[in-house]
């Protein structure tokens, strides 16, 4: 029934009613988004762990921080799952809850900040210091219209923000989101040649072996010279090159907010990951590992695999239980993850994950 009527009313008219709620809620909680250091994490894939990454970062070099990410809502120490399904909730949820971290001291506010996010203008009236751009890939594709509509959404967060820009120039579209001016503009690389795109700083990751990574932080000035500021080789304490990048973007965010870069380098060993992004399941007797990750889209899933296959002995099997997008969005998605799968694994599980309201029997009837 609600489907029905959001199909009737007019796109203009849901976006003013968006608005209109982003506005009455900043205005009620006093634009709370204001007294805070804000960071925005926006991105096809990573957000969750580099949320995760910055605000524990944060939390021990810096401050008390708060967080706003699909697994959890975090206010210093005080942990709350996330149940809404959401990683950025809409009706008032962020004035208020970062109203809450303000009155609760804290200094700092880490926020997944999704394009559907962006899209019902939850981000408007929050007075970001940071953006990160985690990278893109098709997503959401039905429900923005079209790839471009999905990255011109995600653009509008660094069109707010003129503080500081953090972008993963391994990504193709990294140079898309780096025309917008900030005061500090910092590009993240991984195993690849360095290339300035206007930027005055880049932290840089080399693998010596795979769970040894050396970190170049590279200073640029106006006439586009570079020098390394600071060096450092540390022991990756989770696996997978994907968790190197996410670790980098994290790394280069709380710099940028003026953390000292020598004791955010000492506080690595002491990251976890957020549950459900490479976890690995150790407290069952299985003669086997079991390793569980959210990944919701094809380079996801593909990153997951291969990370797998790095930790898997000679002659031993990959399995892989996946399932499908719910509720009818992004089907396109589907056969690719399948193929996906069945290109790195032994064997694979098709399971239904989550329907929503779709029936999961509809797929198999038509198949028969």
């Amino acid at each position: 029934m609600l489907q029905a009527i959001k199909k009737l009313v007019p796109k203009p008219l849901f976006s003013l009613y968006h608005y209109s709620l982003g506005l009455l809620g900043n205005a009620l909680f006093l634009f709370p988004g204001r007294k805070l250091h804000v960071i925005g994490v926006t991105g096809t894939k990573g957000k969750t762990t580099i949320c995760y990454f910055t605000y524990q970062l944060l939390q021990k070099c810096a401050g008390k921080t708060a967080l706003v990410s699909t697994t959890f809502f975090a206010i210093g120490k005080d942990f709350k799952e996330n149940k809404t399904k959401m990683g950025m909730p809409g009706r008032f949820f962020l004035p208020r809850f970062l109203s809450r971290a303000y009155q609760k001291k804290a200094k700092y506010a880490v926020v997944e900040t999704t394009s559907e996010g962006i899209l019902q203008h939850r981000q408007r009236f929050i007075q970001y210091n940071t953006a990160v751009f985690t990278g893109l890939s098709p997503e959401h594709i039905e429900h923005h219209g079209s790839f471009e509509a999905y990255r011109k959404a995600k653009t509008k967060l660094f069109k707010q923000c003129g503080d500081a820009h953090i972008l993963n120039i391994n990504d193709k579209h990294a140079g898309y989101f780096s025309v917008y001016p900030a005061k500090q503009k910092w590009g993240v690389i991984l195993d690849k040649k360095i290339a300035s795109n206007s930027l005055n700083k880049i932290l840089e990751g080399i693998f010596l072996t795979p769970k040894t990574l050396k970190i170049n932080e590279w200073e640029i000035s106006e006439k586009n010279k570079r020098k390394i500021i600071t060096k450092a080789s540390i022991i990756l304490p989770f696996p997978g090159k994907f968790n190197a990048m996410n670790l980098l973007l994290a790394l280069a965010t709380a710099s940028s907010a003026g953390v000292d870069f020598k004791k955010l380098i000492k506080a690595i060993p002491e990251l976890k990951l957020p549950p459900g992004r490479m976890q690995e399941l150790t407290n069952i007797n299985v003669p086997f590992r079991i390793f569980l990750d959210y990944a919701h889209e094809p380079l996801s899933l593909q990153s997951v695999l291969t990370a797998c296959r790095e930790q898997l002995p000679k002659n031993h099997k990959l399995i892989c239980l996946t399932g499908a997008q719910g509720g009818g969005r992004d089907k396109w998605k589907r056969k690719v993850m399948g193929a996906t799968a069945a290109k790195y694994c032994d064997f694979v599980i098709v399971g239904t994950e989550d329907p929503y309201q779709e029936d999961p029997d509809t797929g198999l009837r038509f198949r028969l």
